[in-house]
């Protein structure tokens, strides 16, 4: 077993990091950590108000609905200017609201530390909402909202916590209830604004390349200047003790069985709290915990299952989720309540609860690789918890909890008179059950040949205490052959699991008991593995990635489980409208080509497969000059090579690569309607892509990609916040190898689905006719420059995209180069990319309509 004496030693070592809290005069609370690992930083203004705090309004959806006004202008910046001012300077800007906060972020370069300071302060102190916007942005939200109603996950979940909860505003979606929300008056939106959005109700949480001294002076520039308000307190009001059970269940038009059982428990300051969330990690977190092995391992009931404890007030919900085939819910839900009675009498083992200490740990680090992750982890410390000391306070708590403590929570908040339940299913009779950083502190990729011709990539730098070891190998629907569409998905899943040494629990356990995660990965052009452990844990992590390439097992059992999750993958991406539309564009885009199905497969495909499939696709791509290992982090170079050579070089040296057939032009053409029992309508238009392996072409492509979303972009501009016609609204790319698909998507209304076509056509014409400004074209590069860097904060992201450079036949360190890549970029040839690509004869248009 690992030697879990460090997690005290590393517990205070975490405790130890410079945080400097202050209020300015007018009571703004300001929360700063100087971070300089990469000229960057994250501003959050973090407001104390949510959706629990809308008073006589509760049910409105007034905190979402001014999250969403905020953008809409200032007294001194239009409705257009802060997206395009923050994007300008290369930063990210976006906002969230929950049911306590409402939070708006920036992240961006630190040469624009007074750009991000001032927009944040403006809009936070100074929103004009005018009225033309707040009408304009009402139909937006309906979109959203109808967005909500057609996303079978969001729906159970309110519909769960409006059958837990009968008085407390946790009942009520954050979002707000159509009726409800179709009522508020501009009026109700600025008395609401000018009774919380005060300083004395904010704080500003600043973490990046910026100096106490620095902050101070910018915060009391751009933030100090509104004087403190009285603030109106907001009554929320209690719920009462639950005497019985209760239960909620739907039907409708869905392929697969959702569900929730859960139980109200008290919010974090409980002295219950770390035993909670010890008892939710045991019970539902990871391929080890009890509900995994025992409903999906052994009984064979669910695809998936999970449990969570989430409390962050005086109150809270003890959750257990679920994904199963119909007609098995009852089963589901007895087997649920005998594993939870089982859970009041059965201690947890001492070596649980320390894995448990473990991966508390590991994710303490883990919210520190980035600066957006330390505000985030800052602000929740300071607004949700109330103390700035609660991380490591609660890791300490958990650290002394007993097995008894735990077993004690079970047996008080775990009892069957407080329980509710609620599900979402198929009908039953129309439904057939089936069984980076920037760079400046990182060094180059080294790059060792194996024997074989497998390659190491090795990266040692980096803040954090972690490595990450990334296994790649090309693979996917290329790879699968005619009538076993699916194939590599289940390959990979298995190699994560059973191996001659150890049974897929035992993996799981293995890596859980160190905090480390142990996951495959597919996609259009590769499949992989990847292992990221504390640094100290990495032999653990090479052990386990020579189990899965040279002793997986494949067996049968385990086989019938990762399939059958497939199919449920499969079945519940057909549920959420947009993905089914994609699914549909992709098959008729394609046609025969094998890109026309993704790496999940077909259904049918997956019905007929077997473990000997998967046997003959592993002899053909375990192969040394397949294999592409890359280690980031931190980790001695030596131990690394000595120890992952071996491995490496034990794979077979024959290998033959598949070339993919050309695609040019879509199979079909012209316009496709499809109509589905849902709210929204959808609509798509594709055209051909380049593919991965034309470098000139892919950064043309990315950065019309760019140019085509974002908040700032003119699509989005002119279809979302001027015309208020969809809640969502870009582009994205399909990449295969020579080929690819460019598609523009939208939801919209049945009545706006005509329109907002036409807005994309005009979109695309004003790309091949080259009129994009200047002020765009400068604005994009930076911001595809700073995403970059942002990307490259993370070890597992930085393993990724050299794997990739490398399989591809790029330079493995073509990160150096790729600001002044972008940089040289011209417009010219984003029109030539465009007027090759984006014409009639190559566009297929898909729309899926509410049939209601």
């Amino acid at each position: 077993m690992p030697d879990y004496s460090a997690n005290a030693g590393l517990i205070e070592a975490l405790a130890q990091e410079t945080i400097h809290r202050y209020q300015l005069a007018n009571g703004l609370t300001v929360v700063h950590r100087e971070d300089r690992a990469a000229e960057l930083i994250s501003v959050q203004t973090w407001v104390k108000t949510g959706s629990i705090h809308e008073g006589a309004m509760l049910g409105a959806g007034l905190s979402h609905y001014l999250e969403h006004l905020l953008f809409k202008g200032t007294e001194k910046r239009g409705p257009l200017d802060i997206s395009r001012e923050i994007n300008g300077c290369g930063g990210y800007i976006n906002a969230y609201t929950t049911f306590d906060r409402t939070v708006y972020y920036i992240d961006g370069p630190s040469n624009a530390a007074g750009t991000i300071f001032d927009v944040l302060a403006d809009m936070s102190l100074n929103a004009s909402l005018p009225e033309d916007e707040i009408i304009r942005e009402r139909d937006v939200i309906l979109r959203e909202i109808d967005m909500g109603l057609d996303d079978p996950d969001r729906r159970l979940f309110h519909t769960f916590a409006h059958t837990a909860f009968r008085e407390h505003p946790y009942r009520h979606p954050v979002i707000g209830h159509r009726a409800l929300f179709e009522g508020v008056t501009p009026n109700d939106l600025r008395e609401y604004y000018h009774g919380r959005y005060a300083p004395n109700n904010l704080v500003l949480v600043v973490v990046g390349a910026l100096s106490e001294t620095e902050c101070r002076a910018l915060a009391e520039e751009h933030f100090g200047q509104k004087p403190m308000r009285q603030l109106a307190p907001a009554y929320v009001p209690q719920e009462p003790a639950q005497l019985a059970p209760r239960e909620d269940r739907s039907t409708g038009d869905f392929n697969i069985v959702r569900g929730f059982i859960g139980f109200k428990v008290p919010g974090l300051g409980a002295e219950d709290a770390p035993a909670l969330d010890v008892l939710a990690r045991l019970l539902g977190n990871g391929a080890s915990s009890w509900l995994w092995q025992s409903l999906r391992e052994k009984q064979r009931l669910v695809h998936n299952i999970s449990a969570g404890c989430w409390n962050p007030g005086d109150h809270g919900l003890f959750w257990i989720s679920y994904l199963c085939d119909p007609g098995k819910r009852e089963a589901v839900e007895a087997a649920i309540r005998s594993e939870l009675s089982i859970a009041q009498t059965r201690a947890p083992q001492p070596e649980e609860l320390a894995k448990i200490v473990r991966q508390a740990l590991v994710g303490e680090v883990n919210s520190r690789k980035t600066v957006g992750g330390q505000a985030s982890r800052l602000g929740s410390a300071e607004v949700v918890a109330g103390d700035l000391g609660f991380p490591q306070q609660h890791l300490r708590r958990l650290s002394a909890l007993t097995p008894e403590s735990v077993l004690q929570a079970a047996s008080r908040y775990l009892v069957e008179t407080a329980e509710t339940a609620a599900s979402i299913e198929p009908k039953k009779e129309t439904v057939s059950a089936p069984s980076i950083n920037t760079g400046a502190g990182l060094p180059d990729f080294e790059e060792v040949t194996l024997k074989n011709g497998a390659r190491l990539l090795l990266q040692n730098g980096g803040s954090v205490p972690k490595t990450h070891v990334r296994y790649v190998s090309r693979g996917g629907p290329l790879w699968d052959p005619v009538g076993q569409r699916g194939l590599t998905g289940v390959f990979a899943t298995l190699l994560a699991r059973d191996t001659s040494k150890r049974t897929a629990a035992e993996v799981a356990a293995t890596i859980e008991s160190v905090g480390g995660s142990f996951d495959e990965h597919v996609g259009n052009n590769t499949f992989g593995l990847s292992v990221e452990t504390l640094s100290g844990d990495f032999p653990l992590a090479a052990e386990l990635l020579s189990d899965s390439l040279h002793h997986a097992s494949y067996l049968p059992t385990t086989f019938e489980i990762e399939r059958d999750a497939q199919i449920a993958s499969l079945q519940e991406d057909d549920d959420e409208v947009l993905e089914w539309s994609r699914r549909q564009m992709r098959a008729k885009y394609f046609g025969a080509h094998p890109y026309a199905v993704d790496y999940l497969g077909l259904e049918n495909d997956l019905k007929s497969l077997t473990p000997d499939h998967v046997r003959a696709l592993a002899g053909q791509l375990l192969a040394g000059p397949n294999a592409l290992v890359a280690v980031t982090g931190q980790f001695d170079r030596n131990q690394v090579v000595n120890t992952l050579g071996p491995i490496l070089e034990a794979l077979p040296a024959d290998f033959a690569n598949l070339a993919s057939p050309a695609h040019d032009a879509p199979a079909e053409t012209g316009s496709i309607l499809l109509e589905r029992d849902r709210e929204q309508a959808i609509v798509l238009v594709s055209y051909p892509d380049s593919g991965v392996v034309d470098a000139d072409a892919y950064l043309a492509g990315e950065a019309l990609d760019e140019l085509f979303s974002g908040m700032s972009s003119q699509l989005f501009q002119k279809v979302r916040e001027e015309k208020g016609m969809a809640y969502f609204v870009g582009s994205q790319r399909m990449l295969g190898l020579n080929c690819g698909m460019f598609t523009f998507y939208a939801g919209t209304s049945k009545q706006q689905a005509d329109e907002v076509e036409a807005e994309i056509l005009a979109e695309v014409e004003r790309a091949r006719a080259g009129g994009f400004t200047g002020q765009e074209w400068a604005a994009c590069k930076t911001r595809l420059v700073v995403r970059r860097a942002q990307g490259q904060q993370s070890p597992g992201s930085r393993a990724m995209h050299a794997c990739l450079n490398a399989l591809y036949g790029q330079p493995v360190n073509s990160w150096r180069k790729y600001p002044d890549r972008v940089h040289n970029l011209s417009l010219d040839q984003l029109t030539a990319f465009a007027q090759e690509r984006f014409t009639t004869d190559k566009r297929l248009i898909l729309k899926t309509l509410p049939n209601k």
